[in-house]
């Protein structure tokens, strides 16, 4: 099926969904979502496909949210938007295979959520990773805070998403929230190397050990993540939506 935000490959048994709509920074729009949960479905459904690696193009993972879709919502409008796009990634760690994150280049907002709903990250020494969320009068509504603070400590994941600033690579390798670092110019062949030893272990073993991970992290995070669609949905109205009004009023005057 030919999609327009997204590319499938298929390759032996590894899946590479990749982002792939660079002119718009790999946004997260509706059709994004509509084009993802079909593809995550289709691999609920996929019997020989044994490891999903999700990348973006050469230069950017995702910058993120479409602002200009989220900027006009009303608070169900985003609180509606918000569940579905917890929905959506969610879809991954129900995945009874390994999912991948290869993260190159820029990761904000939505983008840096996409990929901590992944298993296993990997990135590049220059990849840009920061949910910059708090400098447009919103928050992260689709487990930036919930996730965040359950793989760094709560006072790191504070500092980060009070600040919006960008997590260092060496900093996110250290704290467990990127697995390996790897060049630019190697990223993709290392995350199909990795994907391609992780298709020779017992399916049985790989599934089992899945479900238990997220059997314990669901314990309180289907709670937390309901808080961040409310709390989303009611920043949007009281300073976000101006906000980004803003940032586009600035971006057309540049």
């Amino acid at each position: 099926m030919d999609y327009k935000t997204l590319s499938v490959e298929i390759r032996n048994e590894v899946v590479i969904l990749k982002l792939d709509f660079e002119k718009k920074l790999n946004s997260l729009s509706q059709l994004f979502f509509d084009e993802f949960i079909d593809v995550v479905e289709a691999l609920h459904e996929n019997k020989l496909a044994k490891v999903l690696i999700i990348r973006g193009t050469d230069k950017v993972f995702s910058a993120g949210g479409d602002l200009k879709e989220i900027g006009n919502a009303s608070y169900e409008e985003a609180f509606l938007m918000c569940v579905r796009v917890q929905k959506s990634f969610s879809m991954l760690q129900s995945l009874k295979i390994p999912v991948i994150a290869a993260l190159n280049g820029i990761v904000f907002g939505g983008g840096f959520e996409l990929a901590l709903h992944c298993d296993i990250r990997f990135c590049t020494h220059d990849t840009i990773l920061k949910l910059p969320e708090s400098e447009l009068g919103l928050i992260p509504g689709a487990g930036g805070i919930s996730i965040l603070s359950r793989i760094l400590s709560p006072a790191d994941a504070a500092y980060y998403l009070f600040t919006g600033e960008q997590i260092p690579v060496d900093i996110a390798f250290q704290k467990g929230l990127i697995q390996r670092v790897c060049n630019s110019d190697d990223i993709y062949d290392q995350a199909f190397d990795f994907a391609q030893e992780l298709c020779k272990k017992p399916a049985a073993s790989l599934i089992a050990i899945k479900k238990v991970l997220y059997t314990n992290l669901y314990k309180d995070l289907n709670e937390g993540l309901n808080a961040e669609a409310m709390e989303f949905s009611s920043v949007l109205q009281i300073s976000g939506r101006k906000m980004i009004e803003d940032f586009f009023k600035n971006k057309t005057n540049k």
